[in-house]
């Protein structure tokens, strides 16, 4: 163990409804196939402001805030391969399924971090810590979304060596100038599809083609509909896949009758805002659309992406994903440089609360956009 790590460490967390403070926290050591984190950055996502001011999934308080985080590798349990004390990693949390077991994982707004080595993923040396801080959690919801939920086939490598079967099917994904859907339309291109469109607002077009949307359309164009549905290439201007990740009332009904009635697959980020914008910390928030209240077709199939469970057993488990996604392939899309990380702004100024606190407001005045909050936590 390096010496690196103090006994106990600064962590920022929700200590009750509506109060974010800083507490004192036990530095814990890794055990087997763990790895102990000094966190650098940690970066910050609407899920913050929810669980702080709608106390939304959280079961006890206090609870650490924080889904990504890179730092330095300073401790090494037993039985991890992939990762050595000295490397440079960043990695994600899921720690709001985990509250109240023995052991349960963290967030990532604190100074050391123990986490299970596959949530883990060795960056590259000419990649910065702030900017490896934005891509574990958006990263991990865009390629689970694609390739589990959605049911798109896993390209043996990225770029895909082969067109995958249905490389020319008609993809939408509303939202693309938020992190995820930025990610997603950077995996789509590089799994071989070509007729991806992305809505986003007009000043990210450019942007989102380079990443490789073949078409772009925003989302606030009164002709909305007739456009999305003009560039499918179908005659009846329907998408067969669909990912909503902004997932509120008002995107799901803008995007429901583009969806194909029969064939048609439309992945819904959790959790359901009200309203039409991401930000919902104010707002209401459920996990699925009532029965009484479902625009879709009826042939439609939905699925309701809970982005951090494709690791847990107890949920929906995906052990192909669990044993390669953040120690395989995040390492190799990186190297190759297939995926880029989203633009960072920086929160810097005052004390490390002060810092997300200064997030936590951007998210609620909605003053985020196609960018990732991430907070300084190393004092050095």
């Amino acid at each position: 163990m390096s010496s690196m790590n103090p006994q106990t460490h600064i962590a920022i967390s929700a200590v009750s409804k509506g109060i974010v403070e800083a507490i004192e926290v036990a530095t814990p050591t890794p055990g087997p196939g763990e790895i102990l984190l000094k966190v650098a950055f940690a970066a910050m996502n609407p899920f913050d402001a929810y669980m702080v001011d709608l106390g939304f999934a959280v079961v006890e308080y206090p609870v650490i805030l924080g889904f990504s985080v890179a730092g330095l590798v300073v401790g090494v349990g037993s039985g991890v391969s992939s990762l050595n004390v000295g490397d440079r990693a960043t990695a994600f949390s899921p720690h709001i399924f985990e509250q109240g077991r023995k052991g349960a994982l963290q967030g990532t707004t604190q100074e050391y971090l123990v986490l299970p080595d596959h949530l883990c993923g060795k960056i590259p040396d000419n990649l910065d810590l702030a900017d490896a801080a934005t891509i574990p959690d958006n990263f991990v919801t865009a390629f689970y979304t694609l390739f589990d939920q959605l049911g798109l086939p896993i390209p043996q490598s990225f770029p895909a060596p082969s067109p995958p079967p249905e490389s020319a099917v008609p993809i939408l994904v509303y939202g693309a100038g938020s992190t995820a859907g930025q990610y997603a339309v950077q995996l789509l291109h590089s799994a071989g599809y070509t007729n991806v469109a992305a809505t986003a607002s007009s000043r990210h077009h450019e942007f989102l083609r380079a990443l490789g949307a073949a078409h772009t359309i925003d989302y606030a164009s009164e002709s909305f509909t007739a456009e999305a549905a003009a560039v499918t290439g179908r005659a009846d201007g329907k998408f067969i896949y669909v990912l909503d990740s902004i997932s509120a009332d008002g995107t799901i009904a803008k995007i429901a009758p583009l969806i194909h009635p029969s064939d048609g697959k439309v992945a819904i980020l959790l959790p359901i805002k009200t309203g039409d914008k991401v930000g919902g910390s104010t707002g209401g928030m459920r996990a699925q659309i009532p029965d009484n209240d479902n625009p879709f077709a009826e042939g439609v199939k939905i699925a309701y992406a809970k982005t951090f469970t494709y690791r847990e057993a107890r949920l929906l488990q995906n052990e192909y994903l669990k044993n390669n996604l953040m120690l395989k392939i995040l390492p190799s899309l990186l190297s190759s440089g297939i995926i880029t990380p989203t633009r960072v702004h920086l929160l810097d100024q005052g004390t490390l609360l002060d810092r997300v606190n200064a997030g936590l407001d951007l998210m609620r005045n909605n003053n985020v956009n196609g960018e990732k909050l991430v907070v300084k936590v190393a004092s050095d």
